[in-house]
């Protein structure tokens, strides 16, 4: 059996709004009148690839674009059209709500809203909006709000982000831009204490977290060498009781790094109960095939696979007994 924790949608209308990008005008996907974030596009590679139940997610490059009210008027629709979703495919498709933590408390009353009266199943973040990383003070508020939920945040690269002046040409962007974007917050997350202040949450890093489980030495050796290492700069006020992978190994990530070496780097990192699949499809539909056969490449044992494919998805979403046996039935019709 299969959950798919990564995948894309857009609401049809910002799927349909994107001359801007297109033209040049805007930093962003180019969709050039055919964007593949459609829930029509997410089913048919969901059938297709024998997968039991999609969480879909709004990756929402757009947002940037937008002011505040803005912001919340496209963050309260996307709720909206994910129920609507969740509804229309009952039992193969989770959504995930997109909200900007450090957005104020009418985001935090719209994130309340996604979950407790949408039924919607988790968050979506950007690792930065704006320049504004989560770790930022005034996300506090969507933390302590996430882990009395207790349900898992997503986090997720925007377009680009740090030294997105760099990345404009060879699809750098996406290949490098995002991933470094995600390893920054993921490292500000832990060493600004979020997971030291709200213990139980449950993040999850897209992208295999972006090469924090490479850097991760570097990062508790810096927290370490505390007077040996005082030309790196200071390390203060300091908010950890313990070193950086100690919090790191309480995270969660997905199996999108497109490369197997990567990938075992992280289940070897944070462990199986804390590697999840994912494919990134749609928007590239063609990655999604490839993504399940490098976990079958993998050659894990059975129980270990299981785990990768759909059981910690399954008890990061909470599914139900009932859920999970509706589940079972689909994915032995799909073998």
């Amino acid at each position: 059996m299969i959950i798919e924790w990564h995948t894309h949608v857009y609401p049809p209308e910002e799927a349909a709004a994107d001359a801007l990008a297109f033209q040049g005008k805007h930093i962003g996907p180019a969709w050039d009148g055919k964007c593949p974030m459609t829930i029509e596009n997410v089913m048919d590679a969901h059938r297709r690839s024998g997968v039991a139940l999609s969480v879909i997610s709004n990756a929402a490059h757009y947002m940037r674009y937008k002011d505040e009210a803005g912001e919340l008027r496209a963050v309260q629709r996307w709720s909206d059209y994910a129920a609507e979703q969740q509804a229309a495919h009952a039992g193969e498709v989770l959504g995930f709500a997109t909200i900007l933590p450090a957005g104020g408390p009418a985001m935090i009353k719209e994130a309340e809203r996604a979950i407790r009266q949408l039924g919607l199943r988790g968050f979506f973040i950007h690792s930065n909006h704006k320049n504004i990383y989560p770790d930022n003070d005034a996300a506090r508020p969507f933390w302590e709000l996430a882990q009395d939920l207790d349900v898992p945040v997503f986090i997720h690269p925007p377009h680009a982000g740090i030294g997105e002046e760099f990345v404009g040409e060879y699809r750098l962007a996406s290949s490098i831009g995002r991933p470094a974007d995600l390893c920054l917050a993921l490292s500000r997350l832990i060493v600004r204490g979020i997971l030291e202040d709200f213990p139980n949450l449950k993040i999850v890093g897209s992208h295999g977290g972006g090469g924090i489980c490479e850097v991760i030495g570097r990062m508790n050796y810096a927290y370490e060498l505390q007077d040996e290492a005082y030309f790196l700069g200071s390390y203060k006020p300091m908010k950890i009781r313990h070193e950086p992978g100690h919090y790191l190994k309480k995270m969660y990530f997905d199996s999108v790094t497109y490369h197997m070496p990567a990938a075992r780097m992280v289940l070897d990192t944070v462990g199986i109960d804390n590697f999840i699949y994912g494919s990134d499809a749609p928007p590239l539909t063609v990655l999604k095939p490839r993504a399940i056969e490098m976990i079958r490449d993998m050659q894990l044992p059975k129980a270990d696979e299981d785990k990768v494919f759909w059981k910690n998805a399954a008890r990061l979403l909470k599914l139900s007994d009932t859920e999970l046996t509706k589940l079972q039935a689909r994915a032995a019709q799909l073998a």
